[in-house]
């Protein structure tokens, strides 16, 4: 995120990642689509690293759609790193059906990466292209899927909407005070042609 006009990781410690983590999952609770972590994950410095490697590779792959840029293999190669640590298979409900879930090959990072690369694979190969974006807000970084009806929409959140509108708002206003003064209307600010 941008905050004072300079960037701030919020990934910058193991800590912070399982929190964002912990968000994550309350907002996203069909997340849990990976059978298989027993253990508890180890929130340490090569999770995070291997977090920011995959935030990297959805970043570029992000931007090379929205900019409508060819994608190369090279780009996907990260992605497809995290995809190789789980398989799919089928269990058994409580009901007597079945349903597919993803099982882990390594526990120690794929609980966390996998669902997230998933989540990655349904948007880039099943949505519309067209409708995922970058916030038009200059200080914003993150890129959205718009699912509004009309396909219209600007910004990530209504947040970086009002953000966005103030300062152009505030620059208008600096640049109206900066016009000079008509001398024959003194009342009126010149325009330049």
């Amino acid at each position: 995120m941008i905050v004072r006009g300079k960037k701030r990781d919020i990934l910058s410690s193991p800590d912070a990642l399982a929190r964002w983590w912990e968000e994550a999952c309350k907002y996203h609770p069909d997340s849990n689509v990976v059978k298989g972590a027993g253990e508890p994950v180890t929130w340490d410095t090569d999770l995070l690293d291997a977090m920011k490697m995959v935030r990297m590779a959805l970043r570029t792959l992000s931007a090379h759609v929205v900019e409508q840029h060819a994608v190369y293999e090279g780009d996907l190669e990260p992605l497809n790193e995290v995809l190789a640590l789980g398989y799919p298979s089928l269990e058994g409900t409580g009901q007597g059906t079945m349903i597919s879930v993803i099982r882990l090959r390594d526990a120690k990072i794929g609980a966390v990466l996998l669902p997230i690369v998933l989540f990655a694979l349904r948007l880039f190969t099943e949505a519309d292209w067209q409708r995922l974006y970058k916030c038009k807000n200059d200080r914003c970084v993150l890129f959205f899927y718009d699912t509004t009806k009309s396909g219209t929409r600007h910004w990530c959140s209504l947040g970086c909407m009002n953000r966005s509108r103030s300062i152009q708002h505030y620059r208008r206003t600096i640049e109206e005070k900066l016009l000079p003064i008509d001398l024959v209307n003194p009342g009126n600010p010149a325009r330049p042609d």
